[in-house]
């Protein structure tokens, strides 16, 4: 409103025209009394902003002690930035505090950042009608780039045999979708030098492509981490700007990230936990090739073991001591992930690493410094029986893997609509198939035992 009463003001894009008001022309009007106003008006602008914070209160407050007639004002930069610090004290690194759990009904409209689109509708949709998720509910997790949402756990569809096909292996399932917006621009660099996508200029692909190859990127991925053993959400499938993965957490409760652990700083556990990390990342590296590229707190859970498909890798087989309900890192976010062969891989490993390294100081633990904790994820396999074997293991980059879709899970690809050819270089197959970077022997309780030793060590020498 440009006056000080909304009855008798006049406000510029009214459906009905005002009495005591007329335009004289798109931006100025003239009031009863001849006086002439602009939307750009100071001093009604302000008093806008005072009604938009303080409704009806914006009459008759109290300034400076005393009583102020009519609407108090507040101007544009007191009014912009009450509106940031709102914004910022629902949010913690890109994280809405309201996202957690079942928040809310997927039915109800656009979501946040426009995420929830139509084309995204239609592809939750289609899951649904595809038996892969049963049911689409509230958002659980929000970044700058992605929102996250839970999904009941699909049961399949019949196929013209009557056996069931599809589903979800009774796992609830996270919906991934990723927002279409400017930001995916800066990671350029992730991709540019990526050999898979040695074929594809970042720069050149237009903004709605670039979401979606950023998308297929992290879905390519998990299939690698995956299939190489790594604790991670198993992938499901990819669509657009959509991906669907396991769902990691209980009753619609996301698992903790690794910063909202609440530990007694110096525990023992947060060693257990270290070591974990150290032995996951280590067969990232070598079994998956692939380096995180923005490994931290914020991308490592802690879940369930029963809830990880993956779990338990730092333990001889036959010999597992821990229970379904211990609970096990498992490594989130993998869209920056590169391939060991990108120019910037040990860069990013270097920086993983000393990301790693500083949260773990600070809840009071020992570590490795960084070249130890380097040369500890890059050491050559050397537990192995046919040294022939491993060395071929390290060196091959060439070798195909049939195409298909991941395990009995997603074995009708059309209906799944996740099948692509450009996947067959990320083991995509079913679950006959052999992951082309196997390394026979490759064992990660003794970089276990190794890594506990050499931590005995150091800390020793200290």
């Amino acid at each position: 409103s440009l006056a000080d009463n909304d009855d008798d003001g006049f406000r510029i894009n009214a459906a009905t025209p005002s009495k005591a008001w007329s335009r004289l022309s798109r931006n100025v009007i003239v009031g009863p009394n001849n006086e002439i106003r602009t939307k750009h008006d100071v001093k009604l602008k302000a008093q806008s902003n005072a009604t938009r914070l303080l409704g009806a209160h914006a009459n008759g407050c109290r300034k400076g002690g005393r009583d102020v007639d009519g609407p108090i004002g507040i101007s544009d930069q007191a009014y912009n930035s009450l509106k940031q610090n709102i914004k910022k004290r629902g949010t913690v690194k890109g994280v809405e505090r309201h996202g957690h759990g079942k928040a809310e009904n997927y039915g109800g409209g656009k979501t946040r950042g426009g995420a929830m689109d139509g084309n995204v509708r239609l592809v939750v949709t289609r899951a649904i009608n595809a038996g892969l998720i049963d049911g689409c509910n509230g958002v659980v997790k929000e970044g700058k780039e992605a929102i996250v949402y839970h999904a009941n756990a699909g049961k399949g569809i019949l196929d013209e045999k009557g056996s069931v096909v599809g589903g979800s292996d009774g796992m609830d399932v996270a919906v991934k979708v990723f927002k279409r917006i400017q930001e995916f621009r800066g990671r350029r660099a992730y991709v540019d030098g990526d050999p898979r996508y040695y074929s594809t200029k970042f720069k050149n692909v237009d903004p709605r492509k670039q979401v979606e190859l950023w998308t297929e990127k992290e879905y390519r991925n998990l299939i690698r981490a995956n299939k190489a053993g790594v604790p991670v959400p198993s992938p499901l499938m990819q669509k657009e700007n959509v991906l669907f993965m396991r769902f990691l957490g209980e009753e619609g409760w996301p698992s903790p990230q690794l910063r909202e652990v609440d530990m007694r700083k110096g525990s023992k556990k947060w060693t257990t936990l270290y070591e974990q990390v150290m032995v996951a990342v280590r067969r990232l590296y070598h079994c998956a090739r692939l380096v995180h590229g923005d490994l931290s707190e914020y991308n490592i859970l802690l879940c369930p073991s029963r809830l990880i498909e993956n779990h338990g890798i730092w333990e001889r087989k036959g010999e597992r001591e821990s229970g379904d309900d211990d609970l096990e890192i498992v490594l989130i976010d993998l869209g920056q992930a590169v391939e060991r062969q990108h120019p910037s891989s040990e860069e990013l490993l270097v920086r993983d690493l000393a990301m790693v390294r500083e949260f773990f100081i600070k809840q009071g633990i020992h570590v490795l410094n960084e070249k130890d904790a380097l040369d500890f994820v890059t050491a050559p396999c050397e537990y192995g029986k046919n040294g022939e074997d491993l060395e071929a293991a390290e060196d091959s980059e060439n070798g195909d893997i049939e195409c298909a879709t991941i395990g009995d899970r997603n074995k009708d690809a059309s209906a799944h609509e996740c099948h692509n050819d450009d996947f067959a270089d990320d083991g995509a197959g079913d679950d006959q198939s052999v992951w082309r970077f196997t390394i026979p022997g490759w064992d990660d309780a003794a970089d276990l035992e190794r890594l506990k030793g050499r931590l005995k060590a150091t800390e020793v020498a200290k």
